[in-house]
């Protein structure tokens, strides 16, 4: 991809906030724990990018010395700035950037080289020699040409706080002028030479992105620092063609940060336009560093978020919702197989373990500033039982820990005909969706789902009614995962470095029955190795003598480049899991396997959860409502002011069927006669119940979020007014906080 080809789609970046407010809301934005410059930084080659060049061009006039804010001058002001946007952040600014800084004055004799400026007998000491001094570069000109200093903000911040503020003489401190134009022609020609000695940055299609932030606190001066007098006047020093060269000629954006005399200039608007960055961003007191942050996310969103994303893993986890996650025991022991009670089940420790306090999500990669998985992977979710009865439940995204625990949550299936969702058989669930009534506003469509709960002829305590249909969930897996690549989301494009990946998490044997083969299971297994580059990872969850080692061990085998049947050949060993922390232990061990790009951490869920579009998920006013049983829900009424609808369907007795388009069916909400289970004592030609193809249907009081595992976001007003406006307001920075 031509990076450069996206600058000319600029938006003015005055109302850049606003714009950017449904990317930024997942984007880090002034982070809560600040990091030391140049800390866990990681070279240019381990990035799956060309890290950005941008040299800040700062103003170092003696106007400098005047008050941006009471107690502090525009010098102290602009240095704290810098300071602030390369130490916060966890350091990304720093780390996924080459950072260089130029101080620019005047030149008092342009006839003669390596003059300093010297006023009424005093000398300049900070080192302006013919108008410009470059600092702190990219790289080392004389010893390695042809490298580049890595996450060298540490030595901006230590020369800003050893330089001495500007000149400044007499009772109206003057001293060093405003030769803008000097600046940016020195910056321009200091980008030629780096290019000239980077020959890799000038690939074709591949090419490095350089950007010049300019800070200026006045119009700019004559070469010898005299102001014009008259519009117009001595045009020959005017900045605003060379800053026309650099865009126009060179590709490198010029971003214009105006403060104290040169707010409201027209000069900073004309330079910033002809620097294709359309307009200058104006600071006051206080202003300074979010203009810094307006540009960082600026020059993240065009070039390193797009370059990243692709990058980002894509794991999608394929759930066994088989009934005998419902219950506890040994299903060949029917007097002590039973439905389980809450946090008891397989269900419940699989939700826990993919969406509680200690989940995939939160697992912490150690070469990425030590982030969680959620900043640096699109998880999805999938469902599966008995033939035609796989669900993909929500497809890859960001931040996506609200969705899984909203979609397996007991609480938001149980709606008419469940007064209890740990209660025991019969239970009819009622699956949630987009349309339902009780639906928490998610920016990515997601559904809820429950294994059958029905009453068995032989384990009249045990749930039964769904199967372990592993074929399905994997078929799904793969067809999604096809048109996934081929039509990705605008915001989330995916190229050939893309990584898929499946985690299957299955209770029991697939041949039961014959609800799958390993025909069918291999066939998708070693096709998506085969045609797609996709490992799946297999989990064994339960107890030992509810497993099948052979048929784990295969599908591990399939799922990493083995063929054949019994499977050979295959890189990976599957896993098993007898509870929840072992499940965790699982993931975690399975989550090290997979290569993470270290440049690429600019995303943190914890600011705002399930990011798509930036509007804040409402979440509904949470209300316990206590069954007679003991277990416990909770109930969340609609969004007021929302609209809801509820589809004409009937209320379903089995698990609701819902594919990637939206579309449901639904089994007969009236029976709860035996269908396959992975009960082994169960008659599999007992089934009935007819499935009808309806709109996804919710009754009675269907559950929102329930308890701190719900959608995650703070709640608003009962109405939700103003509340969305604020946080639109706050979204570049990244003001919300994830309630866990």
């Amino acid at each position: 991809m031509n990076r450069l080809a996206l600058f000319g789609s600029w938006k003015r970046l005055g109302v850049q906030a606003g714009l950017l407010a449904g990317l930024g809301l997942a984007f880090v934005g002034g982070s809560e724990k600040p990091a030391q410059a140049g800390a866990d930084c990681v070279g240019d080659e381990a990035c799956s990018f060309k890290k950005p060049n941008l040299l800040i061009v700062l103003d170092y006039s003696s106007s400098m010395n005047d008050d941006f804010q009471p107690g502090q001058t525009r010098w102290e002001a602009a240095v704290e700035a810098i300071e602030n946007v390369i130490t916060t952040d966890n350091g990304f600014f720093d780390e996924s950037m080459h950072l260089g800084l130029m101080r620019f004055g005047h030149d008092p004799d342009p006839k003669a080289d390596g003059t300093v400026i010297t006023v009424a007998g005093q000398t300049d000491p900070s080192g302006i020699i013919d108008g410009q001094s470059l600092d702190v570069g990219w790289y080392d000109q004389d010893a390695d040409p042809t490298g580049y200093f890595e996450c060298n903000g540490e030595n901006i911040v230590s020369f800003l706080n050893a330089v001495e503020p500007p000149l400044c003489v007499g009772l109206n401190c003057a001293g060093i002028g405003t030769w803008t134009q000097g600046a940016l022609q020195a910056s321009r020609d200091y980008i030629a030479q780096t290019r000239i000695d980077h020959p890799g940055d000038v690939v074709v299609d591949d090419e490095r992105a350089y950007f010049v932030m300019l800070m200026t606190d006045g119009v700019w001066t004559t070469q010898v620092g005299q102001a014009p007098v008259n519009a117009g006047e001595q045009a020959a020093f005017d900045p605003v063609p060379v800053g026309g060269d650099l865009f126009g000629t060179d590709n490198v954006p010029v971003y214009v940060v105006a403060f104290g005399d040169a707010i409201g200039e027209s000069f900073g608007d004309d330079l910033a336009n002809a620097g294709g960055t359309l307009a200058a961003i104006d600071a006051g007191a206080g202003e300074l560093v979010p203009a810094l942050e307006t540009v960082i996310d600026d020059i993240e969103d065009t070039v390193i978020i797009p370059e990243c994303t692709g990058g980002l893993p894509r794991i999608m986890v394929i759930l066994d919702a088989s009934s005998s996650m419902l219950n506890t025991g040994n299903p060949l022991d029917p007097d002590n197989y039973v439905s389980g009670a809450m946090g008891m089940t397989g269900w419940d420790q699989a939700r826990e373990a993919l969406s509680g306090a200690t989940s995939i999500f939160d697992v912490l990669v150690p070469g990425v500033n030590n982030q969680p998985v959620e900043d640096l992977v699109h998880l999805g979710l999938i469902a599966f039982g008995t033939e035609d009865d796989q669900q993909l439940l929500v497809d890859y995204g960001p931040c996506m820990e609200d969705n899984f625990g909203w979609a397996l949550d007991p609480n938001t299936t149980c709606g008419a005909g469940c007064a209890d969702p740990w209660g025991g058989p019969p239970i009819i669930w009622t699956p949630q969706g987009p349309a339902s009534a009780g639906y928490p506003g998610f920016d990515q469509d997601t559904y809820s789902t429950m294994p059958d709960c029905n009453t068995g002829m032989f384990d009249l305590d045990a749930c039964t009614g769904s199967a372990t249909a592993t074929h399905t969930g994997l078929a799904l897996a793969n067809s999604n995962a096809e048109a996934y690549r081929l039509t990705p989301p605008a915001l989330y494009p995916v190229d050939a470095s893309t990584q898929f990946f499946n985690i299957l998490i299955t209770d029991g044997a697939y041949s039961l029955n014959g609800w799958s083969t390993d025909e069918q299971v291999s066939a998708e297994l070693t096709d998506m190795v085969a045609n797609d580059n996709t490992t799946t990872f297999v989990i064994g969850f339960g107890d030992d003598d509810q497993l099948a080692p052979l048929e784990l061990g295969n599908m591990a085998c399939w799922g990493s480049g083995g063929t054949g049947i019994p499977c050979a050949g295959g890189s990976i060993d599957y896993f098993t899991a007898a509870n929840q922390a072992e499940l965790e232990a699982a993931l975690g061990t399975i989550i090290e396997q997979i290569n993470f790009d270290p440049c690429c951490g600019f995303n943190d869920c914890s600011f705002n959860p399930e990011p798509t579009t930036g509007e804040p998920d409402p979440e509904p006013e949470e209300t316990s409502t206590g069954p007679e049983t003991g277990g416990e829900s909770s109930t969340g009424p609609s969004i007021t002011g929302g609209s809801s609808s509820t589809g004409p369907g009937e209320t379903s007795g089995a698990s609701s069927t819902t594919d990637a388009s939206g579309d449901s069916s639904s089994g007969d909400p009236g029976s709860t006669t035996d269908d396959p289970t992975t009960d082994p004592t169960n008659d599999p030609t007992n089934v009935t119940g007819d499935d009808s193809n309806g709109d996804e249907s919710s009754g009675g009081d269907t559950a929102g979020a329930a308890g701190d595992d719900g959608c995650g976001c703070s709640a608003g007003n009962d109405d939700g007014s103003g509340w969305l406006g604020g946080m639109l307001m706050f979204g570049l920075f990244g003001l919300v906080r994830r309630r866990k």
